[in-house]
């Protein structure tokens, strides 16, 4: 009963989100939501005709199926009829993810509580309840709700489900693709865990140098950051220097036998099995490449160029922008990180592989584009938090964090945020009428912001931190 009731709230802030703001240009359309609405416009004129390059075919599929929609019931493709009708695709998407995120739970057998609180982490933040309906042209909710299905299906490992979510999801985010053949052609053994001390490594350390040497070397001789003034130069300078910091607070969290594992999966991954899940993947790439065109824009260099853009502006910023973005589920991992890494490898090498690929991606990714490996995260989080008995107040306590650090509550539009998102006039951008939207975007976050920020993230881990170590406590007593 009490997940139709947070359904029902959540339904309930998506109907007033829906009835609320859009993003004030384009008539409702911005960065690439412009081109996403052409394809929604066009996709059944322009594909035989026209091609679209490598990226953009690996995310289509959702406005393919708005222009498909539009065109079975000969609907009017105008601007204000498209954003109607992808907002209805996004509630058919949203749904669909509750109805995965239950069937979880079954698999799961969790009881009342985590199951709450699995609710408040998937759900309750800003991709869900502002971001999605303020600027609906994005796949993003539909690579959540597929990648939902990716977990739900190979918990059980229901490997047929699991391959058709995954080759569906190709056209929706390359990171399902990449996860789903992780889940069906690596061994799903639990990785083994050290068994009394620790012994000590220089590891960590050497992984921190060489991190710091090459982001600097890309940072000042790729990305331009010679060329910016000195306090913005020190502010990167000081984000590569704590990232050692964060490396170094997960190594020593790590209860992960490396050794052993690599040898456990080394082992246990048969020749063929790899060679099958390499052909297929080469197979899928092949395809996408043939059905693709217009490629001359790509290239390694400008990939590169363009995924240093706005990363590590200020000390830790891209932790700070995802929490924002995707809610209290980063606190939780940051203060239960030791037990978190411990479930990872209870579910496999292939868990592990992901998440430490999305680790290494999300300074240089965008924070919804991570979209598809959210619920991946989130099941081992819940698979953590549900040995703890969590009390009504503290759910409650929870959801409110959670509401509070979505930010769904703040309005968006102003005249000062129109005229910069229409003439990118950076004279407004430092302004707090512009700031509650650059917020959410790092390389546009202000120092100001990014204090404030630091401070909202810092106040929830602290009272994370506080019931945890209360909590065990009253264990030990």
């Amino acid at each position: 009963m009490r997940i139709f009731a947070l359904i029902a709230l959540l339904g309930l802030v998506v109907y007033l989100q829906i009835n609320g703001e859009r993003i004030p240009v384009n008539e409702g359309a911005y960065g690439d939501g412009v081109f996403y609405r052409d394809v929604g416009r066009f996709f059944l004129d322009d594909i035989e005709t026209s091609s679209y390059n490598l990226v953009q075919l690996t995310r289509i599929l959702p406005f393919a199926l708005l222009n498909l929609s539009f065109s079975a019931f000969h609907i009017v493709k105008d601007n204000e009829g498209l954003g109607n009708g992808m907002l209805i695709w996004q509630v058919v998407y949203l749904g669909i993810a509750v109805y995965w995120y239950v069937r979880i739970t079954k698999k799961l057998r969790l009881k009342i509580a985590p199951a709450t609180l699995g609710f408040i982490l998937f759900f309750l933040n800003f991709a869900w309840l502002k971001s999605v309906w303020y600027h609906p042209f994005s796949p993003d909710l539909m690579a959540f709700a597929l990648g939902m299905g990716q977990m739900n299906y190979y918990l059980r490992y229901e490997k047929f489900k699991l391959a058709m979510v995954s080759i569906l999801g190709t056209f929706v985010s390359p990171l399902l693709l990449l996860s789903g053949l992780l889940m069906l052609f690596l061994p799903g053994d639990k990785l083994p865990l050290y068994e009394g001390e620790r012994p000590k490594s220089v590891v960590p350390v050497q992984v921190s140098f060489f991190s710091v040497v090459i982001l600097a070397l890309l940072g000042w001789v790729v990305w331009g950051w010679a060329e910016l003034s000195i306090p913005d130069q020190l502010f990167h300078g000081l984000a590569l220097l704590a990232l050692p910091c964060l490396i170094i607070y997960v190594a020593v969290n790590n209860p992960i036998n490396w050794d052993l594992a690599l040898r456990q999966v080394k082992k246990q991954t048969r020749s063929s099995r790899l060679s099958k899940g390499i052909m297929g993947f080469t197979g899928i790439l092949l395809i996408l490449v043939m059905l693709s065109g217009n490629n001359d824009s790509l290239g390694i260099l400008r990939f590169l160029t363009e995924a240093g853009t706005g990363a590590f502006r200020f000390p830790l910023d891209f932790v700070l922008s995802t929490a924002l973005h995707w809610g209290i589920i980063v606190v939780f991992t940051l203060v239960y990180i030791r037990r978190f890494l411990q479930e990872a490898g209870n579910l496999g090498g292939a868990v592990v592989l992901i998440f430490l690929l999305g680790v290494l991606f999300l300074p240089f990714f965008k924070a919804p584009a991570m979209a598809a490996w959210i619920p991946i995260w989130g099941v081992v989080l819940i698979k953590t938090l549900k040995r703890y008995r969590w009390a009504d107040k503290e759910l409650i306590v929870c959801g409110g964090l959670a509401l509070v650090l979505s930010l769904c509550w703040l309005p968006l539009n102003s005249d000062a945020l129109a005229a910069f998102l229409a003439e990118g006039d950076t004279l407004f951008l430092n302004t707090w009428a512009v700031q509650v939207w650059a917020i959410h975007l790092p390389e546009y976050t202000s120092l100001l912001s990014y204090f404030l920020i630091s401070g909202a993230v810092g106040g929830a881990a602290y009272w994370i931190y506080w019931r945890k170590k209360r909590y065990m406590k009253v264990l030990t007593n």
